[in-house]
């Protein structure tokens, strides 16, 4: 199977690697040239967590999009602001067979890529792996778990030869029914942790010291929880506000994505995440008053570091 994947940062390479090591054409696409380079000198180099064992896995790596071509999958792992771009790009450049795969974090990514490839050659999913970038050709499997996938068209059969390719690769992949409920599960449990700790600089168990910003979890959990019920989600947990306490805990030293975008002076995903939700009530007449605070403040403050960026400070 020929298989694109689109953004190789931990994740991306994490896939990329682990499906090229079990005998899949693999091509790796990203503008970041050094890691680029370090995977094309002297392989991918997997480190896993609990082992510590090391893979040098071969995937191909270029930072030229024209190479992809005409691939089966073509896996999306960029950052959600940057989705509309790539949809465009990609859409253009694959042929007619090539399914987009998204497993981004937030809301809105598979509307975009249905948008550019139709609804018969897009699916979403969710992943409960883990990985994190420690240097350019070097990853670490931070953590296991299983992958969801969904065609947007329901019509799975599609992507059973990449399940297959999946699970033969060591990353247990199952097809599912109804993607939403996965989707909105993981994205109440972003809402609740990551914006927060984006504007306090705190690592995500810290949030649950402070008595003002577990309250704030709280308010923000409880509103995505009231949007998800009018429309009919179905969560794949009974306690929402619980289930984010929990995850902030089990993950008391990680710096979130969006924290780590805000340590990088870059454009959050705030748009996909609780300014997703502010979008989804605004449409059903709904008023979410910390959601809409908190995006406001991070959008604000992604501006200041486009600005800053835009001025060569950083």
């Amino acid at each position: 199977m020929k298989i694109g994947i689109v953004g190789a940062g931990a994740m991306g390479s994490l896939f990329g690697g682990r499906l090229a090591r079990a005998g899949q054409e693999v091509l790796l696409y990203d503008i970041y040239e050094e890691h680029v380079e370090a995977i094309r000198r002297d392989g991918l180099v997997i480190e896993d967590l609990a082992s510590g064992r090391q893979d040098v896995c071969r995937p191909g790596a270029t930072t030229s999009a024209e190479e992809l071509g005409d691939v089966e999958i073509l896996l999306v792992f960029v950052k959600s602001a940057a989705t509309e771009a790539v949809a465009r790009q990609f859409s253009r450049l694959c042929g007619g067979r090539t399914i987009a795969v998204t497993m981004q974090n937030g809301l809105g990514n598979e509307g975009i890529l249905k948008e550019h490839f139709g609804e018969n050659r897009t699916a979403a999913g969710v992943t409960s792996q883990g990985a994190t970038f420690l240097a350019p050709g070097r990853i670490r499997h931070a953590g296991r778990g299983p992958t969801h996938l969904c065609m947007s068209d329901r019509e799975n059969k599609k992507l059973e030869g990449f399940v297959e390719a999946l699970n033969a690769a060591g990353l247990e992949t199952h097809l599912q029914e109804n993607i939403d409920d996965l989707i909105w599960s993981k994205l109440i449990i972003n809402v609740g942790i990551n914006a927060l700790t984006a504007l306090t600089g705190l690592p995500n168990g810290r949030l649950l010291d402070f008595p003002d910003t577990k309250a704030l979890m709280a308010d923000l959990v409880a509103e995505a929880v009231a949007v998800a019920g009018k429309k009919g989600v179905h969560l794949t947990y009974d306690d929402p506000l619980q289930m984010v306490y929990q995850v902030a805990e089990k993950t008391g030293g990680n710096r979130s994505s969006m924290l780590q975008d805000f340590d990088r002076k870059r454009q959050s995903e705030i748009d996909f995440i609780n300014g997703a939700i502010v979008r989804e009530a605004q449409a059903m007449g709904l008023e979410v008053p910390a959601n809409s605070a908190v995006t406001r403040l991070v959008r604000a403050l992604d501006a200041l570091h486009r600005e800053n960026r835009e001025k060569g400070e950083g």
